[in-house]
């Protein structure tokens, strides 16, 4: 099947289409949601250490229940987990919203870390079950064009929502900001509550069904983590994961907003800053679908990961916004180029009644040590070991060298030869790109 053919096809699915249309909604929510959290608390609050709390916060239930959410997408209807987790957020934030309109300053900053554990907890089980789900709506053949016009999802909502965030801030007040993305999120519980319930149980047999059913949480959990590291490649991306973002998440998603709002520059400033990224990580999905994936030339992927650890590193030089501007966008070009890459390979040679727990570990990867990196930068900062700017300069030296270590590995450099992911060559299934012709 050709490249459009196929991209076509996936647009005339109509269960891939609501599920894209929810999750667009989910993450426009969640990246505006960020950005107005982050401002809210560096500018409105004036401090850093609050903003270093509330991620730790927001990031400790994502570690702790991310498991469980991995656990529940291989045993329960991952329709209902998407659309729950879409309503209580929204719920969240409504009520938030509603106690910043009282005008009550004696519950904060308590109630923003309620706000933040609560809003973490729930969404730990919904992106476990949105990647789950996927290879049980679409073929084969159309996973990894799939998987790209998902990540392009999460692009439109990277541009989108530090526009809308933008032209919100400085024109209607917080409490009205976090109202309305609440509302995003119940618009999002519309087009997952629509899905077909036999799009994502086809997939399960009754015989898994009864042994999961049977067994705790607990044992699903450890079945998973050793199946998981029972297969080396796994292991290896996983753990390359775990530190990797390590050094991303205190550097790029606490200390950036600091160094910004150090710099003089006002929230359009961090909001073009996030649009930026969002447009890179367009351009790169662009490119990783010219290139099909990357099959076949999977080790360019550590090296545009070192150059990701170069861009964060940039920022230390940075005194004007265009500058920032640029580094943004190639930190963006390089998350689109790697993450598809991984993320359809994960999906590729792992059996469908795993799925749920393996992506639900690569999430955990992905935040594990985030309240480690918030905790630290938080101490360095309150210390005044650190500015923000060699914080991030170091944090992305560090970032280049983990990645650039994956070529000591055999089993990164034998990846490709795993007979799961041969197999659609075998079938003579290219990997289509998805927004070329």
């Amino acid at each position: 099947m050709s490249t459009l053919a196929t991209t076509n096809s996936l647009w005339k699915n109509g269960s891939f289409v609501r599920l894209w249309c929810g999750t667009l909604f989910s993450a426009m929510a969640d990246g505006a949601f960020f950005i107005l959290l982050n401002w809210y608390i560096v500018n409105a609050m004036g401090s850093g250490a609050i903003l270093g709390t509330t991620l730790i916060c927001l990031s400790i239930p994502r570690l702790l229940f991310m498991l469980a959410g991995g656990v529940a997408a291989d045993r329960l209807n991952r329709k209902w987990i998407m659309f729950s987790s879409l309503l209580v957020r929204g719920m969240i934030l409504a009520c938030f919203s509603l106690l910043m309109l009282q005008g009550n300053g004696a519950w904060f900053p308590v109630s923003l870390y309620v706000m933040a554990a609560l809003f973490g907890t729930v969404d730990a089980f919904f992106w476990p079950a949105r990647s789950s789900i996927l290879p049980s709506l679409v073929s084969r053949e159309q996973l990894a064009p799939a998987n790209t016009l998902m990540e392009l999802c999460h692009q439109i909502s990277l541009v989108a929502g530090p526009v809308v965030t933008a032209l919100l801030i400085g024109t209607v007040s917080y409490p009205i900001m976090f109202m309305i993305l609440a509302c995003t999120f119940f618009v999002g519980t519309l087009f997952v509550l629509s899905l077909h319930s036999h799009s994502y149980t086809k997939d399960t047999t009754s015989a898994s069904t009864t042994e999961s059913r049977a067994s705790s949480y607990f044992k699903d959990i450890v079945g998973g983590i050793r199946f998981t590291y029972s297969i080396p490649i796994l292991a290896l991306i996983l753990t390359t994961s775990l530190f990797t973002n390590m050094m991303f998440s205190g550097p790029v998603n606490m200390i950036i907003p600091i160094h910004v709002n150090d710099l003089g520059w006002d929230g359009s400033a961090f909001s073009s800053l996030s649009t930026s990224l969002g447009v890179g990580m367009i351009v790169g999905g662009i490119l990783t679908g010219l290139f099909k994936g990357f099959r076949g030339k999977f080790m360019l992927l550590p090296v545009i990961l070192g150059c990701m650890g170069v861009g964060i590193s940039s920022y230390y030089f940075i005194e004007e916004l265009s500058f920032g501007l640029v580094s943004h966008f190639l930190i963006g070009m390089a998350l689109s180029m790697t993450n598809i890459p991984f993320i359809t390979y994960i999906q590729s040679i792992v059996p469908a009644n795993m799925l749920g727990r393996v992506m639900s570990l690569l999430s955990l990867m992905s935040v594990g040590f985030g309240p480690v990196s918030y905790a630290l930068c938080s101490f360095l900062l309150a210390k005044n070991i650190a500015t923000p700017g060699l914080l991030l300069f170091f944090g992305g030296i560090i970032f280049a060298s983990i990645s650039l270590s994956l070529f000591f590995f055999r089993s990164f450099w034998q990846m490709e030869q795993h007979p799961n992911w041969r197999r659609p060559m075998v079938e003579e299934q290219q990997l289509p790109a998805t927004l070329s012709s």
